[in-house]
């Protein structure tokens, strides 16, 4: 699953950092890619402890921070995080990745409706606890999809931009997170 995840982001490049020059600096792309190269290397490496759900989440959030930029690989550090801190207290996968997601929405401010990754994470996340992953992946399609009906950002470097601007556009985090849970298609 962790090869899949990075392999599915690093594809992505390209895609992410068109969309993000539509609507922010261009760089979402570059950004998660190198977030993702740096856990494949790792990965590749026999450096993540696979089998401690804990360890490994807290771990790559570790690699998050080190090897992406930006505020995204700050709040996808924090994710990470405290989601397996949480996880390490509470053995409920769904539980500790949406504790993760308030921690990453306590530090960076963002909400649904504010137009980031959060749009397309938060539903998914939900519907993983509450009806499994086939809700999930469901719930972050669509969750993605709704951005691009957003004509105001109030988050990210899409908050400078004109509504004119934002119609029709994905996010381009949101269709990251969009395209990581159609892997569990």
């Amino acid at each position: 699953i962790v090869e899949q995840i990075c392999s599915t982001v690093i594809s992505l490049k390209s895609e992410l950092n068109r969309l993000d020059a539509l609507v922010g600096d261009g760089d979402t792309g570059s950004t998660f890619s190198s977030g993702a190269v740096k856990v494949q290397q790792e990965l590749k490496n026999k450096n993540l402890p696979l089998t401690d759900i804990q360890k490994l989440l807290e771990l790559i959030g570790e690699h998050l921070a080190m090897s992406m930029g930006g505020s995204s690989g700050i709040l996808l550090s924090i994710f990470f995080t405290a989601a397996g801190t949480h996880f390490g207290k509470h053995q409920d996968l769904p539980a500790a990745l949406l504790n993760g997601l308030e921690q990453m929405k306590f530090f960076g401010g963002a909400k649904v409706g504010d137009r980031t990754m959060i749009d397309a994470l938060e539903p998914a996340l939900l519907a993983l606890r509450d009806n499994g992953i086939t809700t999930a992946v469901a719930a972050a399609k669509s969750g993605a999809e709704s951005t691009a009906q957003m004509l105001e950002a109030k988050a990210g470097r899409s908050s400078y931009l004109n509504s004119e601007s934002l119609e029709g556009v994905k996010d381009p985090g949101a269709v990251a997170v969009e395209n990581v849970f159609a892997i569990f298609k």
